[in-house]
C-alpha cells in the first residue's frame, strides 16, 4: 500500500504545482473556456449569467457546458447546445457542485479539484492492482502521465473522473463485484465510454469464465441507470441527445481519413493516438499470445475510442487524444503479463508515442 500511495502523491504533487502556477496568473474560471455565445442566452439563471465569459469571442469548449450545469443544474438547460446529451453525463459537475455545498464562486474550484482527485485516484487504484501482480506500481502513474487526461483536468472536462471511477471499479473488483458494478454505472453516469468496461467484463464472466449469473449482474447494475437514465431524458426533454460525434464509423480509420488533406493536427493525432494504440494491442499479443480479460479490454477500448472514433471526434488531439483515455487505462492492466513474458522494453514502445503530446500540451496549458 506504501508504494501505491507514493505514487498517487507524485501524481497529485505535479498537478498541484501546475494548479498553483495556473490560478496564480489566470482566473480558475478560464478552465471551463465560456463564451459569451451559450453564456449570452436568455436563460434567466442568475449563477450562470453571473460568470464573465473567458472564451475571447469564440464559441468555447465543453467545459463550459460541465460549468453551467454545474452553478444551476435545472437551470442550464438554456445554455446548453445539446441539453439531452451535456444532461446525459451529469455526474461531474453534481459532484463539484456538492463540493462546493452550492455555492456559485467555489464552482470552478471544485471542477479542478474533482479532476485532479480523480487523476490522482486513478493512479493509486491502478498502482495497486499493479503492485498485487508483482509489476511496479509506478506505472500506475501513466494515468497521471497521459496528456489526454491531463487536457481533460485544464479544460474542466469530465474523462478524469470517468476514468478514474473506472480505476477504482477495476479495484474494487478484487473484493467486491457488485461494488465493482455500482462503480462502473457511476463512471457511466460520468462518461458513457466508460462503460466498455463493465460490457467486456460482463461479457468475460458470462462466456470465458461460465459465470453467467455474475456477468448479467455486472452488466445490469452498471449499464441499466445509464439507460434509465437516458430514457428520462427523452421523456423530459424529447431527445436521447446523441450527437454526430458519438456514432462510430463504418470503416476502422475513416473518421481520421475524412480530415485529409492532413495538417499537423492530424498528425499528431496519428502519432499520439492511432499509432500507439494499434502498437499497445500489436505488444501484448506477440508478448502473450493468448486472449484474456486485459487484452480483449485493451482490443475493446482500441476498437471503438481508436479505429471506429468518427470524423469530428478527430479534429484535434484534444477531442481525440482525450478520448482515448480508456486505452491506455487498459493497456495499464496488462503490463503484469507484459513484465511476466519479459516485454518490458516494448511496453514502452506506446507510451512514448502516448507522452509525445507534451511538447504542445504542456505549453498550452501554461499560457491560456
Amino acid at each position: 500500500m506504501l508504494w501505491p500511495l507514493k505514487v498517487a502523491l507524485a501524481v497529485a504533487a505535479c498537478y498541484l504545482l501546475w494548479a498553483g502556477w495556473y490560478t496564480h496568473h489566470h482566473p480558475v474560471r478560464s478552465l471551463a473556456y465560456s463564451s459569451s455565445f451559450f453564456q449570452g442566452r436568455p436563460g434567466g439563471s442568475e449563477a450562470i449569467s453571473r460568470f464573465s465569459p473567458t472564451a475571447n469571442g469564440t464559441v468555447g469548449y465543453d467545459g463550459q457546458f460541465f460549468l453551467y450545469v454545474a452553478l444551476d443544474p435545472a437551470g442550464a438547460r438554456p445554455y446548453l447546445d445539446n441539453a439531452a446529451y451535456r444532461y446525459g453525463r451529469p455526474l461531474y459537475p453534481l459532484v463539484a457542485r456538492a463540493a462546493a455545498l452550492g455555492r456559485a464562486p467555489a464552482v470552478p474550484w471544485t471542477l479542478l479539484l474533482v479532476g485532479i482527485g480523480a487523476v490522482t485516484a486513478a493512479a493509486f487504484a491502478l498502482a495497486t492492482l499493479l503492485a498485487g501482480e508483482g509489476a511496479s506500481p509506478w506505472y500506475g502513474a501513466l494515468a497521471g502521465a497521459y496528456p489526454g487526461l491531463f487536457l481533460g483536468v485544464s479544460h474542466d472536462l469530465s474523462e478524469p473522473l470517468a476514468y478514474g471511477l473506472v480505476a477504482v471499479g477495476l479495484l474494487a473488483r478484487r473484493r467486491t463485484l457488485l461494488g465493482a458494478a455500482a462503480v462502473f454505472a457511476l463512471a457511466g453516469l460520468t462518461r458513457e465510454t466508460t462503460l466498455l468496461f463493465p460490457l467486456v467484463l460482463g461479457l468475460w464472466l458470462a462466456l470465458a469464465d461460465r459465470r453467467r449469473r455474475d456477468g448479467l449482474l455486472v452488466l445490469a447494475v452498471s449499464i441499466v441507470p445509464w439507460l434509465a437514465l437516458k430514457a428520462g431524458l427523452a421523456v423530459w426533454l424529447g431527445s436521447f441527445g446523441t450527437p454526430a460525434q458519438a456514432h462510430v464509423e463504418p470503416v476502422p480509420l475513416l473518421g481520421l481519413v475524412r480530415q485529409w488533406p492532413w495538417n499537423d493536427y492530424d498528425v499528431q493525432e496519428l502519432l499520439a493516438v492511432v499509432f500507439p494504440g494499434l502498437l499497445a494491442l500489436a505488444v501484448v499479443w506477440w508478448a502473450t499470445r493468448r486472449l484474456s480479460f486485459e487484452l480483449c479490454l485493451l482490443a475493446a477500448n482500441v476498437l471503438v475510442l481508436v479505429l471506429l472514433l468518427p470524423k469530428l471526434s478527430y479534429v484535434n488531439y484534444l477531442a481525440s487524444g482525450r478520448i482515448a483515455s480508456g486505452v491506455v487505462v487498459a493497456f495499464v492492466l496488462c503490463v503484469p503479463a507484459l513484465t511476466r513474458s519479459g516485454a518490458v522494453a516494448k511496453l514502452w514502445l506506446p507510451v512514448a508515442l502516448w507522452l509525445l503530446p507534451w511538447y504542445s500540451v504542456l505549453p498550452e496549458a501554461m499560457r491560456r
